[in-house]
């Protein structure tokens, strides 16, 4: 009977805590302003944080710096948290966000850019968003 009554409680924790579902939907520009909107898509009130990220695609050479690295290079951005979000709502936050590589601060579209006119900086670079602990 004890065990029963243990996994009972057990259950109703783990569908307590999945009952709250925060998804962020972010962009930036390459100037550095970003845009983040979180859906609160649960029935309990929850919160998220995120970093923006710009990561390089091509080869260092390619780069006006050069010396941050060529592919797979990350600039990323300050953490930016949702705050409470309410089941079913949505918060917006467009933070005014610091970006930096390597501990040197930088606006996206330094560090895409391309002396190379082939290349230019909006191109270079893929935006993603990655979730972090609040």
């Amino acid at each position: 009977m004890l065990k029963i009554a243990a996994l009972a409680a057990s259950s109703m924790l783990l569908a307590s805590v999945a009952l709250a579902e925060v998804k962020e939907d972010c962009s930036a520009k390459l100037n550095g302003a970003i845009r983040c909107e979180f859906t609160n898509t649960g029935k309990k009130k929850d919160s998220a944080c995120v970093v923006v990220e710009m990561v390089r695609l091509y080869d260092a050479d390619v780069y006006s710096r050069s010396s941050l690295g060529g592919k797979g290079a990350v600039l990323s951005s300050d953490k930016i948290c949702s705050g409470l979000v309410e089941p079913q709502d949505v918060r917006e936050r467009t933070p005014s966000a610091s970006w930096a590589v390597n501990g040197i601060s930088m606006s996206p579209y330094e560090f895409c850019d391309s002396d190379n006119p082939w290349f230019k900086a909006p191109q270079n670079c893929l935006m993603r968003t990655k979730v972090v602990p609040n």
